[in-house]
């Protein structure tokens, strides 16, 4: 299991990532390659969330039923 940390040690360039990253996304700005990334990811997830409810019977088990 992951464990959650509160409050992760951060850097300096960790921050300004992160803030690169989060204006990226309020902005809707990314470039045609990082688009087809998110999409494939999104896809991705997609198909591993239909794979498991299939294999569950038809109930997730992540959200209890």
């Amino acid at each position: 299991m992951i464990r959650s940390i509160p409050n992760p040690p951060m850097g300096r360039d960790d921050v300004a990532r992160f803030r690169r990253n989060l204006e990226k996304h309020l902005r809707d700005d990314f470039t045609d390659e990082e688009r087809r990334q998110i999409e494939a990811r999104k896809a991705r997830a997609k198909a591993n969330v239909s794979r498991i409810i299939a294999n569950c019977g038809g109930k997730n088990p992540l959200l209890g039923y």
